[in-house]
């Protein structure tokens, strides 16, 4: 993939961190983060730093194995510079990629992991806390469409019938601070989880 649409992020990466998707058939699970980070912008693979190995060991604490049940993807492909969070124009030129993996991958869950990567999915309600996000979803039984831009991209790309989770950032410094409830964000994190899983479940169980 070449890719020069944002010159800051051209000028920090090292390479463009491209979805990771198993070998085999379609994954029932999609999650999606913020940005490579440096261990990822290295390896070029997503989601294999600190943070990425706690998601990791509580997805597959709740069954779901990487590269069989679940892929990887990010909402801005290049690392920014010194692991800043990518822009409001660095996100709007790498969303094409994002629906088109959506439309191809058609997967029964997404799991958006912290703030920014949710927010794409709630583009009429940019006001809503990461807490009031998930409120919105449990009420809307976790479809987005409500949240959508009426005929934006993702909102013409959103498969049919996918669900749609949202939690927090697991790095130590959001994972281990409390909630608007009082809760650790890890608790809420882990609670998440556990949906994300049921979800998937309850759609590939005959």
């Amino acid at each position: 993939m070449i890719c020069t649409r944002c010159p800051a992020l051209c000028a920090s990466r090292t390479r463009i961190v491209l979805p990771d998707l198993p070998e085999f058939g379609r994954p029932h699970l999609l999650v999606i983060g913020e940005a490579p980070g440096a261990d990822e912008d290295q390896q070029g693979r997503g989601f294999v730093g600190r943070a990425g190995r706690t998601l990791h060991r509580l997805l597959e604490a709740n069954g779901l194995s990487r590269g069989y049940d679940y892929g990887c993807a990010n909402v801005v492909r290049c690392r920014p510079p010194d692991n800043r969070k990518p822009t409001a124009e660095e996100v709007q030129n790498c969303l094409p990629f994002l629906s088109e993996l959506l439309a191809k991958v058609q997967p029964a869950v997404v799991l958006a992991v912290g703030d920014t990567a949710a927010a794409v999915f709630f583009q009429n309600r940019r006001g809503l806390s990461l807490g009031e996000k998930i409120q919105a979803l449990q009420e809307s039984d976790h479809c987005p469409r409500a949240f959508l831009e009426y005929g934006s991209l993702l909102d013409l790309r959103w498969p049919f019938g996918s669900k749609l989770v949202v939690m927090p950032h697991t790095s130590p410094l959001a994972w281990n601070r409390s909630s608007p409830d009082g809760r650790k964000w890890s608790e809420v994190g882990e609670a998440q989880i556990r949906l994300a899983a049921n979800l998937v479940r309850s759609a590939t169980t005959p």
